[in-house]
């Protein structure tokens, strides 16, 4: 069975220079087949078939691409969909990938000059995260995919926490949207600066200002549907319990600490 789609918000392509692990294990739960690269268009391509016994979350890819005048450049693409339903049915959401089942994907990558067509292009499964949080392949892109999840659900559970606390105090019908669009400024404008300081890896800030951004169309949606409502104090609670469904539902797929799923797997047998 396969499923179709397009890269969606988890996914985040990092031009950032990789150094390979001579130790790093090989990923056998996940086969890329029908990799293609138009350097004129910019748009990668490729299906993953999951050769596993388990339902795979989340992977990272390594892309190594040269051109015809011989210059490389190495990117990585972080794809995680701890938080949306898996299917093996054909035309399904894209999400994780279950045993038997394949996705096909497309991506478009900033790498640099535009020839026609790349001389080399390696594209290679550097880790996967399973379903249970066991893993396989490079132990570092592991925990920094592991790390991202935890930063995304904890930007969720702050919203959440946002919107509950405002919801305790006197509002009305025009107050609850203001409130809304003014915290969707905040998270835009937080999210739109790539650059700022945030202290962590840029694989885990970029899954942060992502998220702060998703979070932002949330709100602004969410202020739209309060201000139509005929009931705006219910759809507010209806608006709260669904993102706090997420966030729970989040906080299940994070339930050990990311950086210290790593070493505990290995001891205990937790890499695959």
């Amino acid at each position: 069975m396969q499923q179709t789609g397009s890269v969606i918000l988890s996914c985040l392509a990092l031009g950032l220079a990789l150094n390979a692990s001579a130790a790093a294990a090989e990923v056998t739960a996940l086969r890329i087949f029908n990799k293609s690269f138009d350097a004129e268009t910019q748009q990668l391509k490729y299906e993953l078939w999951n050769e596993s016994v388990q339902t795979v979350t989340a992977w990272r890819l390594s892309l190594a691409r040269g051109d015809s005048l011989g210059a490389g450049q190495r990117s990585i693409l972080d794809q995680d969909f701890f938080d949306r339903q898996p299917s093996g049915e054909l035309g399904a959401r894209f999400g994780p990938i279950v045993p038997g089942s394949s996705i096909e994907a497309q991506w478009l990558l900033d790498v640099g000059a535009r020839d026609f067509g790349p001389t080399a292009l390696s594209l290679k499964v550097s880790a996967v995260v399973f379903e249970d949080l066991t893993w396989e392949g490079d132990p570092d892109a592991a925990s920094s995919i592991l790390e991202a999840r935890r930063a995304r659900v904890e930007e969720i559970g702050r919203v959440l926490a946002h919107l509950e606390d405002h919801d305790r105090a006197p509002w009305s019908s025009q107050s609850w949207p203001a409130a809304l669009k003014k915290r969707a400024r905040e998270l835009r404008s937080q999210g739109d600066d790539p650059d700022s300081p945030g202290g962590g890896r840029r694989e885990v800030e970029a899954v942060v200002a992502a998220t702060k951004l998703e979070l932002a169309r949330w709100l602004e949606d969410a202020s739209r549907e309060i201000s139509l409502a005929p009931d705006p104090h219910q759809a507010m609670g209806s608006l709260i319990s669904s993102l706090r469904d997420r966030y729970e539902s989040g906080l299940q797929a994070t339930r050990q600490e990311g950086t210290a799923v790593i070493p505990q797997a290995m001891e205990n047998g937790g890499e695959r």
